[in-house]
């Protein structure tokens, strides 16, 4: 015997269609919410790490641009579309640079409080461009599909593998068995950028991932060498 199904009523159906869009509100406020509170995590963990020395500013990677990199990435993932990422990125890279810089001027004393306002607004401005772009990398990689989600992980992986090479290309260690804690960092953001496309595509992505990670590396070295270099020189003038 077939069941014929019970028709749905206007007004329940009036009630579904207002419903939908209030969830939808929710999870949205909630995505934001956490990108916020997430970039004010890494801003905090940062500000911490500076004050603790040697060797853990340099194994705590809160201070590593490939951290701040990867938080608007993954942030970006969690959006519901994958333009919408670039906000979340944008989003949680300013919460960041605030949480830091907020900090600072709360609780340091002496230059860094004196300059926080103009380092704030140059990192910001730098927030402004990169949150956006690894933030919709990180939307393409979650929705994404074809060979543009194996360049949205190499975009990634290419900041990482970059920073380590113009950062560590001064502090190629010696033959000595004593490696510093800076080195060994490094190394391990190194390890990590190779292994991203393999971490997070599937097996059919992984080669287009690394094919398009040589040119995106390259382009990372050449940028991030001088570019890191004027603006922390930028930052610290005022």
């Amino acid at each position: 015997m077939t069941t014929v199904p019970e028709p749905i009523s206007p007004a329940r159906r009036a009630s579904t269609a207002v419903a939908t869009p209030r969830l939808l509100g929710v999870r949205v406020g909630r995505a934001l919410l956490v990108s916020a509170g997430a970039g004010a995590l890494l801003g905090a963990s940062a500000w911490f790490v500076d004050g603790l020395g040697q060797p853990w500013s340099a194994l705590i990677p809160a201070n590593f641009v490939g951290a701040w990199l990867a938080l608007a990435f993954f942030t970006g993932a969690a959006a519901l579309r994958a333009l919408t990422g670039a906000c979340y990125g944008l989003l949680s890279l300013l919460a960041a640079v605030a949480a830091y810089y907020l900090l600072i001027a709360l609780f340091d004393v002496g230059v860094r409080v004196a300059g926080a306002s103009h380092a704030a607004t140059v990192w910001g401005g730098v927030a402004l461009v990169a949150g956006p772009v690894m933030g919709l990398a990180g939307g393409v990689w979650r929705h994404g599909t074809g060979p543009v989600r194996s360049v949205a992980v190499a975009t990634l992986a290419a900041g990482l593998l970059a920073e380590s090479v113009v950062t560590g290309w001064g502090r190629l260690p010696s033959f000595e068995p004593f490696v510093e804690p800076a080195d060994l960092g490094l190394a391990i953001e190194f390890a990590i950028g190779l292994l991203l496309p393999h971490l997070l595509l599937r097996r059919g992505e992984r080669l287009t991932a690394y094919l398009a990670l040589v040119p995106l590396g390259l382009a990372g070295v050449v940028v991030m060498g001088p570019g890191i270099t004027a603006l922390r020189s930028i930052a610290d003038t005022f």
